[in-house]
């Protein structure tokens, strides 16, 4: 249903783009990508609300404890089960797999990725999983952008700008904040974007905004009316809650690490009943780590009170008890969270942070409210400890700047915004070079999205290099057969390879003539074979990334700058140029400019 779809459309568009030109036709995939990106993160919020509606709401059982601890241990096992039988390799999950394809596969996403996360991470959240859902909804319109380009015969640039407007239309939709899905677009998933881009990207990420805005409502939304104007005297409390915000992003980004190294060293069911039932304790303990968690953060900036359903705080009224009891909440997302995701559910780390940093905002504002700070303005302290641990988790404090400001429909803690993000990311990067999800895509693939002409040069593929026009002499041939080969071609290095095309070495032009000048006999009478005249010289491999292949090319004297290319058996397949490099690096910098 959903192949057939999108095969309709695609001959619709297709139809259109043979009447309108190229730009016209851009912006058309433009407004298709972020219409389609915001309809599903609207039908993922909407599927989620319908399985809590369904399994708590109606349910006899809804308000008991034990069984919102234990009915997540179901989402996670069907996610787990669906990604591992189902949809197997085509499963992207996380924000590194994106960059990745952008880097190493021309923006190519598999189709899969349209449907897959939401129908993984609904049943994930939807069943009490304590993640969230941005991630899937940035990799659902990242699919369909991906995914449209591809299938309307787009070059690299303008797919990758469609990849990079579903991504916007997603977060624009989560959240009803166009700015901040523009800014997410280009700052956590490193998507360079030109001032000529800027129009396509408004235009998907308002639409995403406007739909999500029509069909959601305030009511699915997170939004915050409650807030006070800036008040200067609190600013130290604010470089404060910067502080601690770094601090905290610091402990979630190492102990998120060390649990993906702990889970990867079980099997697939043993992710999901360790992960599931950890879960399922910390859910009985802290009932509030049930789902995402935005539904318990706009009831405590509204009210300031939390419901007394867990065993902890059922008999007291102590406010710092009760406060310890927010701070166990806010420490113990983190686990959740991890869990969750490291146990086979399908989600992310983007609403845990900004759960965790209103958490951090609230135990602040909160304490210093039961030491005598009465006019400490606790709700203004949840949405910047929002943007302080968004800023220094993802490395993105502009993200976290207008997504806080849009959230709260205004400007008027700007200040104490861009203080906090700032303060927090400055933390975090003092000990951390890269961000939670962009330091495991270094580790995987040894890409570094921090340095742009690393990043750019990682692009380019030496498969797409290889000249095969060279001549290749078996070992054992004569230097007569080498010569009448010779009168042939006007390269100047050839391949040595034996009788199963193995690469033995390779023969310079030079080397030849010096071997006819210093005989005076006849080429025929010259008992040499190319196994004697050949050098030994270090190929490139076909796995080999571009940092390394110029690496090698360094090790060569001035006067050689070509060298041969083998496959994973050493089988020779060509030759490759430094130079060839070079102009393909020139050209990828000036389509990407």
């Amino acid at each position: 249903m959903i192949k057939t779809f999108f095969t309709q459309l695609r001959y619709g568009v297709l139809l259109l783009k043979r009447r309108l030109t190229e730009r016209q036709f851009l912006l058309l995939c433009c407004v298709i990508v972020g219409a389609l990106a915001s309809l599903s993160a609207i039908v993922l919020k909407l599927f989620v609300v319908k399985l809590e509606h369904f399994f708590f709401e109606s349910s006899r059982f809804g308000d008991i404890v034990w069984y919102q601890a234990l009915i997540p241990i179901l989402g996670i096992g069907a996610s787990s089960l669906l990604i591992e039988k189902v949809y197997r390799k085509n499963f992207l999950k996380g924000n590194d797999k994106i960059v990745y394809a952008i880097a190493k596969k021309s923006s190519d996403l598999p189709f899969s990725q349209c449907y897959s996360h939401i129908v993984t991470s609904g049943v994930t959240v939807g069943l009490g999983g304590s993640c969230g859902l941005e991630s899937p909804m940035v990799a659902t319109g990242a699919a369909i952008g991906s995914n449209l380009g591809r299938a309307t015969f787009l070059p690299y640039k303008e797919k990758t700008l469609l990849l990079a407007c579903g991504i916007a239309s997603g977060i624009s939709s989560a959240f009803g904040a166009p700015i901040a899905g523009i800014v997410f677009a280009m700052e956590v998933l490193i998507i360079d974007v030109s001032i000529n881009s800027f129009i396509p990207l408004l235009m998907s990420s308002a639409i995403g905004a406007l739909l999500a805005k029509i069909i959601l409502g305030d009511n699915v939304l997170l939004t915050f009316n409650t807030i006070k104007d800036f008040d200067y005297n609190n600013i130290f409390l604010y470089v404060g809650l910067g502080l601690l915000a770094g601090c905290l992003c610091l402990f979630y980004a190492r102990s998120f690490h060390w649990m993906e190294h702990k889970f990867a060293e079980r099997t697939p069911v043993q992710r999901w009943l360790v992960g599931s039932i950890l879960l399922a304790v910390l859910i009985f303990l802290f009932p509030q780590l049930f789902g995402e968690g935005y539904s318990f953060v706009k009831t405590l900036a509204e009210t300031g009170q939390i419901p007394k359903n867990s065993i902890l705080i059922a008999h007291t009224d102590n406010q710092w008890w009760i406060l310890l009891f927010i701070a166990g909440i806010m420490f113990f997302k983190i686990f959740a969270t991890g869990f969750t995701i490291l146990g086979g559910g399908n989600g992310g780390s983007f609403a845990p942070s900004l759960v965790i940093g209103a958490l951090l905002g609230f135990v602040v504002g909160r304490f210093f409210q039961l030491i005598g700070y009465a006019n400490v303005p606790v709700t203004n302290f949840i949405v910047v400890g929002m943007a302080g641990m968004l800023s220094g988790l993802f490395f993105a404090p502009l993200t976290a700047i207008f997504l806080s400001a849009e959230v709260t429909n205004g400007y008027s803690l700007f200040i104490p915004l861009m203080l906090v993000a700032a303060i927090s990311f400055f933390v975090v990067k003092s000990f951390e070079p890269l961000s939670l999800e962009m330091k495991k895509l270094s580790q995987q693939s040894e890409l570094d999205p921090t340095d742009k002409d690393k990043f750019l040069l990682s692009r380019l593929e030496l498969r797409f290099l290889i000249r095969k026009d060279f001549p290749a002499f078996n070992v054992n041939a004569t230097l007569n057969d080498i010569l009448i080969s010779l009168h042939n071609t006007d390269k100047d290095v050839y391949a040595v390879i034996d009788d199963k095309n193995v690469l033995q070495g390779v023969i310079y032009l030079n080397d030849v003539k010096n071997i006819l000048f210093d005989n005076a006999q006849r080429a025929e009478d010259i008992a040499i074979s190319a196994g004697d005249l050949m050098m030994k010289q270090t190929p490139l491999t076909i796995e080999d990334d571009m940092e390394s292949a110029i690496l090698k090319f360094e090790k060569l004297t001035s006067a050689k700058n070509i060298l041969p290319i083998i496959d994973k058996e050493g089988k020779w397949l060509g030759f490759i140029s430094k130079s060839s490099i070079l102009d393909k690096y020139r050209s990828e910098i000036i389509r990407s400019s």
